[in-house]
């Protein structure tokens, strides 16, 4: 008997996808989402060590020491200060006398050379931000960094009465650029900043960091 015309045909089987064959695809479409196969962590920052010359840009500079100093009391009542020490050497490249500055604080960024260390681990808070200046004679104080002539600079922090001091300390240094004004002409040497790729808000950038032991309690 001949079987009517229009009758099914054979159903077909459904397509079946191996379970890695997603879990290729998967993994190629979140490559793909994340900036391709290519992308690799920025490098860190080379570290430096005492001696070392570092390139900041209007700054030549060598870390030194990092160490604590005790300011002793003017009286039998008065109270001792203590202090943690970071000693460089600074050579002004530019042409011109500026200032050894101020550290960041909790009201703004630093200036001047103190300006270029941007962090340091641990944290030492400070309502006016580190002091920094070039001893000159008995108790004296310099903040002329003179072109061409090599200072040593401290930048000072002080501790709490209550504060441990640390064995050793972390330092972020930042570099400075030469930006012209195209209008006026003047020359201002401006932080090297960098931009976040998410939130494309810039920052200045870390060029070098420098990790010291803190050598303690230098009377003074």
């Amino acid at each position: 008997m001949t079987e009517p015309s229009g009758a099914p045909s054979t159903p077909k089987r459904p397509v079946v996808v191996p379970a890695i064959g997603l879990v290729i695809l998967t993994t190629l479409g979140i490559t793909a989402l994340l900036g391709g196969l290519n992308t690799a962590p920025d490098k860190p920052p080379p570290q430096m060590g005492a001696g070392q010359k570092i390139d900041q840009g209007l700054y030549e500079t060598e870390f030194v020491e990092a160490k604590i100093t005790v300011q002793r009391g003017p009286g039998e009542f008065a109270e001792d200060r203590r202090y943690l020490d970071i000693l460089f050497k600074v050579t002004n490249k530019s042409d011109t006398t500026i200032t050894t500055g101020a550290g960041s604080s909790a009201t703004g960024a630093g200036s001047g050379f103190a300006g270029t260390l941007i962090k340091m681990t641990p944290e030492i808070k400070s309502k006016w931000g580190a002091q920094a200046f070039i001893p000159s004679g008995e108790d004296g104080k310099s903040s002329q960094l003179h072109p061409g002539v090599p200072s040593n600079v401290t930048v000072r922090y002080e501790l709490e009465k209550a504060a441990q001091a640390p064995p050793e300390v972390a330092l972020s240094l930042s570099k400075l650029e030469e930006s012209k004004n195209p209008i006026s002409g003047t020359t201002m040497w401006m932080p090297v900043d960098k931009e976040d790729p998410f939130t494309r808000k810039r920052a200045v950038e870390v060029l070098y960091t420098i990790k010291a032991p803190v050598k303690q309690e230098a009377a003074q």
